[in-house]
């Protein structure tokens, strides 16, 4: 009986030690991607990155609203069916900064892509997925730093190898 104990205790050990050290390697891939795009410099423009930036939401499948659908490659919508929409075509502040939110797929999630200026020929671009709970009738934002380093293989692909391949090495 106390053997039996004992290898139970040892098991257990020997399983949560395992299955801390998967998490942890699996969580610094993810983790590098993140640090390595969280200011990460665009070297574009705004105006010349953002029809790319609408087209990595497009390709997730999520529908754009107004003009940014055909700019995207989406059929153009109805007048109707746009003033349902939960998001906005692109709009552009006085401080240069745009912003584009699509509607929201099946399961309430939607994207909003926002780019700011950084100095000449530069770009600072975010995603941000938000998830409607219509039980609580709250919104859970999230910063998708996946989206933006695909964002990244379309504009810079070496820049964009270059943060997978350390991403890789560090899991």
């Amino acid at each position: 009986m106390r053997n039996r104990i004992g290898f139970t205790w040892a098991a257990a050990a020997m399983l949560a030690a395992t299955g801390c050290s998967s998490l942890t390697a699996g969580g610094a891939g993810p983790a590098y991607v993140r640090d390595a795009m969280r200011e990460y410099r665009f070297p574009k423009a705004c105006e010349e990155l953002w029809v790319d930036a609408l087209k990595v939401i497009a390709a997730q499948g999520y529908g754009l609203v107004g003009s940014d659908r055909e700019l995207a490659g989406q059929e153009k919508q109805g007048v109707i069916t746009n003033l349902l929409n939960r998001g906005h075509a692109t709009t552009k502040d006085d401080d240069g900064v745009f912003e584009a939110e699509s509607d929201a797929d099946g399961q309430l999630v939607r994207f909003i892509v926002r780019g700011k200026p950084a100095g000449q020929g530069g770009c600072f671009v975010q995603y941000f997925s938000i998830l409607d709970d219509r039980n609580t009738s709250t919104e859970k934002r999230h910063r998708d730093y996946e989206m933006e380093l695909t964002l990244l293989s379309k504009v810079d692909p070496a820049a964009a190898a270059k943060v997978a391949e350390a991403a890789d090495m560090a899991k």
